[in-house]
């Protein structure tokens, strides 16, 4: 395997702390499928089943997240290399919880669930590995849910798109009409209609037809509201 294959393996989340002499053995032992994906193409869709945990290696990907009435989606860009389907592979929701596609050809690899179980009972590092990840999305996804409740319209609006991301950077897509906007925060959608012209006359978010654009998420956050 080239060195740059390499690198990139040992910097992935399930990977860290693993010798070079590890990851050999590993390569060597087990059947992992290394694959390459063209743009416009999905890598795994939103409420099929998870059998396998995917690497994102190269390239440019996004997500696609649906509500459950299909209503409205939230669209972000991740960032890579990243790691799809640790959190849904056992359990009882064994579902994927979004939708990937690639933005550009991407280089994958997919290690399926009996490898993923095998090198967890193999290699303590990698079930640690595998501790960590999953313990960093339960608190990922926790935290937002008991932040202090903002009072204005507009802190309810970003509270609510928090709740609603994976993670609270970069740029996000909502694509959500004022409406159903409103119908969640128990509003009229005339008040959400101001409250979101109010943030976009402050550079904050960017309106248009049944869309909310966050260019940084990480500036709406910090902002005063």
């Amino acid at each position: 395997m080239e060195q740059s294959m390499f690198d990139t393996l040992l910097a992935l989340p399930l990977f860290q702390g693993l010798s070079r002499s590890d990851l050999t053995r590993i390569l060597e032992s087990t059947h992992l499928d290394f694959e390459t994906v063209t743009a416009e193409n999905y890598i795994v869709q939103q409420d099929a089943l998870c059998t396998d945990v995917t690497f994102v290696l190269e390239g440019r990907v996004e997500s696609v997240t649906y509500a459950a009435d299909r209503s409205w989606y939230v669209v972000e860009t991740l960032n890579v290399p990243t790691v799809i389907g640790v959190e849904t592979l056992y359990g009882i929701h064994r579902t994927q919880q979004r939708s990937v596609r690639a933005l550009t050809t991407t280089r994958l690899l997919r290690v399926d669930k009996r490898t993923i179980a095998a090198l967890t009972g193999y290699f303590e590092v990698f079930r640690i590995n595998v501790l960590n990840l999953l313990s960093a999305t339960i608190a990922r996804q926790r935290q937002p849910m008991w932040q202090p409740a903002r009072h204005s319209l507009e802190g309810r609006i970003v509270q609510f798109l928090r709740t609603h991301t994976s993670y609270p950077a970069g740029r996000k897509l909502f694509h959500i009409s004022q409406h159903t906007l409103g119908d969640y925060l128990g509003e009229d959608y005339r008040y959400v209609s101001k409250a979101l012209h109010k943030l976009q006359r402050g550079g904050l978010i960017e309106l248009q037809r049944t869309c909310i654009i966050v260019p940084s998420f990480e500036k709406l956050l910090q902002a005063k509201l």
